[in-house]
């Protein structure tokens, strides 16, 4: 895959949600293998960090890396963060906007975390102001939020790298004017619709998490302009679908997805489309969990057949498969090739999926009704 492979698939999904877990691979490293294949991740790491970033880090969906040429349309959320913000960040920002401002000012001397920022590497110590390590990351959070800082990128620990804004977005971005907030809820209407292709209003609302009434009245231009028309999915109204939408005949996937994927990430629309159950079990307790700490399910063609728990033993190069379920109800489908084909398909997409994160070999170590014959398989 190469970058222009990469700007296809951000203006087709406009997003990439970002998450910590890294077992096998980060959320926002998994969309672009989901639908390209194997690639180099620091393909993705210059389309953000870099000096013509197609992607940038902001609140959107939630923390994501959102395309960039969006970026003017969410401004007017940040200036509105205030009715959004919870807790200890809406706090520091009505009681103490001094200590933000502050924050802020530390970046001025160069991008940092929040570590460094509290460990006095950008200025004075903040206990020399008041404030504690976590009183820091709060205020810089606020001012993310609220757009008066931006991110640079990410160390290799995770840790959000803090910069001012000018630092970041390419002046072509900064220079753009900022839409209203009717225009920007139409703008990233659109770009949802383009997306989802087929979905409910509530299915539009989550994308970027938008508020639903202006959400709603944008889809109703969108409806009366002839971009989108009403449908029906196996009989049940309120649907709607993108006009020109590619509805194919047949559907060659055989791919991981993340649970955090714009495919299923909104765990309504992945039940009524693909009658899909997904539920992260990473805090759920060990003795309680059906498919694992963090089951990627497994696309065939249309339907989901499978769930893996997958753990990257990167020290000794394995690609540990921790537990393989039957997706309930699978075999229903018309499309259903028997369960031998499903093992050998995630037998083989599996050693594709080793070889991307650099893994010389394959091992079932765990439980599953998949798990014998995904051994077989593998040989």
């Amino acid at each position: 895959m190469d970058r222009a492979a990469l700007s296809r698939t951000v203006r087709h999904l406009a997003l990439f949600q970002v998450d910590s877990v890294n077992v096998f691979a980060r959320a926002h490293e998994m969309p672009l293998f989901t639908r390209c294949g194997s690639y180099d991740p620091a393909l993705l790491v210059d389309a953000s960090t870099g000096r013509r970033p197609l992607l940038h880090e902001t609140w959107a969906h939630v923390a994501s890396l959102v395309d960039i040429t969006l970026e003017p349309a969410l401004r007017h959320r940040q200036a509105s963060a205030v009715q959004e913000a919870w807790g200890e960040m809406l706090r520091i920002s009505q009681e103490r906007p001094d200590l933000v401002d502050e924050v802020v000012a530390q970046l001025a001397r160069g991008p940092a975390t929040a570590r460094q920022v509290s460990a006095g590497e950008r200025g004075m110590h903040p206990e020399s102001w008041g404030w504690n390590w976590s009183q820091t990351k709060t205020a810089l959070e606020w001012a993310w939020r609220s757009g008066r800082v931006a991110v640079a990128g990410r160390t290799a620990s995770f840790e959000k790298v803090y910069a001012l804004p000018e630092r970041v977005l390419p002046p072509t971005i900064r220079s753009r004017p900022a839409l209203s907030a009717r225009e920007g809820h139409r703008a990233l209407a659109a770009r949802a619709v383009a997306a989802l292709g087929v979905f409910t209003e509530d299915d539009l609302v989550d994308y970027f998490r938008t508020r639903r009434l202006p959400t709603r009245a944008a889809l109703a231009e969108l409806a009366e302009e002839g971009t989108v028309v009403p449908v029906t999915v196996d009989g049940q109204a309120g649907w709607w679908m993108r006009v020109g939408a590619t509805v194919p005949r047949r559907i060659g996937a055989a791919t991981l997805v993340s649970p955090f994927d714009p495919l299923i990430f909104h765990r309504p629309r992945a039940l009524r489309l693909f009658d899909l159950d997904y539920r992260i079990e990473i805090y759920v307790p060990e003795h309680k969990r059906i498919f694992g700490y963090y089951s990627l399910p497994f696309l065939l063609g249309q339907d989901f057949v499978a769930r893996v728990d997958l753990r990257a033993r990167r020290q000794i190069g394995e690609l540990e498969v921790a537990a393989v379920w039957r997706e309930p109800g699978a075999e229903k489908s018309p499309d259903f090739p028997g369960w031998s084909a499903v093992a050998r398909a995630l037998a083989d997409h599996l050693s594709v999926a080793a070889s991307w994160r650099r893994l010389d070999r394959i091992r079932v170590t765990g439980v599953g009704d998949l798990a014998g014959q995904l051994a077989v398989a593998l040989g």
